[in-house]
């Protein structure tokens, strides 16, 4: 899953869908033990402070709601993994892509969840965007520096609206590949996701329910009551 997958499935609140977009910028263990509501007070204990994954970039401690976030962000990454339907999507690419298959999964998961945005959220997708760049412009003095730069970006041209344009499936997986520090063929496995295009439609549209499903059962899990 990717950027906007990981906004939605984690729910209404705004800090836990800040850390779900946060689950790939903040790097490092988290707490083992599930971070509840009741532990509020707590959120600026010594034990805390200590660890730097769980500070701002203005060294302050991320609110707990934000932690929870990217806990499920990486919970729902491992499920995804783990799932047999997801191994057929990243056998349709083929073994040459391998290693960067799941990327190209993960933007064109986002592409799919923007065409059929209306069957998973009552909210309209611009709407929900809108409202995501706001909390993102709010705490941008807190984000970790790339984070706040792809922010900035996606809010100045509406990325996640632009995610739903097919024709720019490919330019974005070559602006990742221009950021990754070794030789990739990850264009090239785009292409193979796109000759598998209808495949993958239905694999998405199959995985999608189950994620909502298997989010909301992890928030509750969590003491998460979604208002």
């Amino acid at each position: 899953m990717n950027y906007l997958a990981h906004i939605l499935l984690s729910g209404p609140d705004p800090d836990w869908q800040l850390g779900g977009f946060l689950g790939d910028f903040i790097k490092g263990p988290l707490p083992l033990t599930p971070l509840v509501p009741e532990a509020a007070s707590r959120s600026s204990s010594p034990d805390q402070r200590a660890q730097p994954e769980l500070l701002d970039r203005q060294g302050d401690p991320w609110a707990l709601g934000v932690l929870e976030g990217v806990r499920l962000h990486r919970r729902l990454d491992a499920h995804v993994d783990r799932r047999e339907d997801y191994g057929q999507c990243l056998a349709l690419l083929g073994s040459d892509y391998r290693r960067v298959g799941g990327i190209a999964l993960d933007v064109l998961f986002d592409h799919l969840l923007v065409r059929h945005w209306a069957r998973f959220s009552d909210e309209p997708l611009q709407a929900f965007s809108q409202r995501f760049y706001r909390l993102c412009e709010q705490r941008s003095q807190r984000l970790p520096p790339s984070a706040a730069r792809f922010m900035a970006r996606a809010s100045q041209h509406d990325l996640f609206q632009g995610y739903g344009d097919r024709d720019l499936f490919l330019p974005v997986l070559q602006r990742i590949d221009e950021r990754i520090r070794f030789e990739t063929n990850l264009v090239a496995a785009g292409d193979a996701a796109l000759q598998h295009y209808a495949a993958l439609e239905h694999h998405f549209l199959q995985l999608m329910p189950h994620l909502l499903d298997t989010s909301e059962q992890l928030r509750a899990q969590a003491g998460h009551r979604d208002s």
